[in-house]
């Protein structure tokens, strides 16, 4: 391609491989939402990842009997039956906030919830902004009710949420929401290699001899864990009880 003057595809190319593992990263912190209910799932590279939380390797992020360590009550962050984004469903989610915020003595914890957040579902989208927006009562017929949600929450969209293992759109995991706390989130990323495109090089054997090709590499090095699940409240939005 180099010889045939194809160089935009050549740098379409390149600037796609340079993408991917920053992309690849998004999709992997994503997938702690996706697969919060469960302490573990297969990647694209068939690899099994660890998604419990610090509490117990056989609790989920989002569960509904959380341990804690200096008594033997337990707290649940996953809202009951599981519905979609609505004014119930967000105050039941703010109840839980309310009644289930507890530090390890099972005593209550006043925790500032800063953050809505949803998949990139339309209908999703929609009804939270007109919550967070509206400048009415959010479900009434007179103007100048003040809204209550107003400057509330900072609507955070996750488009990478309702895919599957590979990436891969999916119903599944479309109507997932839920509210968290930023300043006292405990998911961890640490990075030992930010996202990079390696180029080739005299002596890295970059170019092959035989046929000019030039060899590119994507390259990331991270990890990700969670601490704790008291900061995050989720339903998934399917009813599922």
């Amino acid at each position: 391609m180099r010889t045939m003057n194809k160089y935009p595809e050549v740098v379409s190319r390149l600037e796609g491989l340079g993408k991917q593992m920053a992309n690849r990263l998004d999709l992997d912190l994503s997938h702690r939402i996706t697969f919060a209910a469960s302490t573990s799932y297969t990647d694209m590279d068939g690899e099994t990842v660890d998604v419990s939380t610090g509490e117990t390797t056989t609790t989920a992020l989002a569960d509904s009997t959380h341990d804690l360590r200096g008594t033997t009550t337990t707290y649940r962050n996953i809202l009951a039956n599981n519905p979609r984004l609505s004014k119930g469903a967000l105050e039941g989610m703010e109840r839980l906030m309310a009644e289930e915020t507890l530090n390890q003595f099972g005593e209550k914890v006043t925790m500032p919830f800063d953050i809505l957040f949803t998949t990139d579902d339309p209908n999703t989208i929609n009804t939270a902004r007109e919550y967070l927006q509206s400048t009415a009562d959010v479900e009434g017929a007179h103007s100048g009710i003040v809204n209550v949600y107003a400057s509330k929450y900072r609507h955070v969209i996750l488009p990478r949420v309702a895919t599957d293992a590979n990436g891969i759109p999916s119903s599944t995991y479309r109507y997932y929401w839920g509210i968290a706390s930023s300043a006292y989130s405990t998911l961890y990323l640490g990075v030992w290699e930010e996202p990079h495109l390696k180029m080739p090089a005299d002596l890295n054997a970059g170019e092959d001899f035989a046929t000019d090709d030039w060899n590119f590499g994507s390259r990331a090095g991270y990890g990700i864990c969670v601490v704790n699940a008291a900061w995050i409240k989720i339903s998934k939005g399917d009813g599922s009880s």
